[in-house]
């Protein structure tokens, strides 16, 4: 899909991504097991290989990019409301919609990735056009040029 809108890739930073499978969070033996055996990285590594090769630019968002990712409404921007029955479902109190917490952190980061690949660009205004920076002159000028200064005596 993003190939073929030659759009670009975001990528959270997921380093420490293991311990939220660690004894005592309430997960099962076999469940943390399975969890931790999984190769986060590799995943990212296969995804960023695969843009390079196809040339599409990749965006890396820091975990302060992407702190409160899940929990702000993509429409508003105001702070998502929890559901005790709806565990992943998530609403908010300013636009009245429901939404899954996955599916908005999602389109935050997709958003926050634009912006940072926008500021990226330099601007169309200070681009001009294709060789506006070497002008050639028309006519050469003609100078006395000084080859040699001497000092007072």
């Amino acid at each position: 899909m993003a190939v073929e809108q030659r759009t670009a890739i975001v990528l959270e930073n997921i380093t420490g991504i293991r311990s939220l499978y660690r004894r005592g969070n309430g997960q099962g033996r076999k469940y943390r097991g399975r969890m931790n055996s999984w190769n986060f990285g590799e995943v990212q590594r296969q995804i960023e290989y695969k843009a390079r090769w196809s040339g599409l630019p990749i965006i890396r968002l820091s975990k302060r990019d992407t702190r409160g990712s899940s929990v702000a409404c993509p429409r508003c921007g105001e702070r998502l409301q929890t559901d005790k029955w709806l565990r992943r479902k998530l609403w908010c109190s300013n636009c009245r919609i429901v939404m899954d917490r996955d599916v908005a952190a999602a389109v935050n980061l997709s958003r926050r990735g634009r912006l940072r690949f926008d500021r990226s660009q330099p601007k169309s205004w200070a681009q001009g056009p294709p060789g506006e920076a070497m002008v050639e002159e028309s006519e050469p000028v003609r100078e006395t040029v000084i080859l040699k200064v001497e000092g007072a005596r």
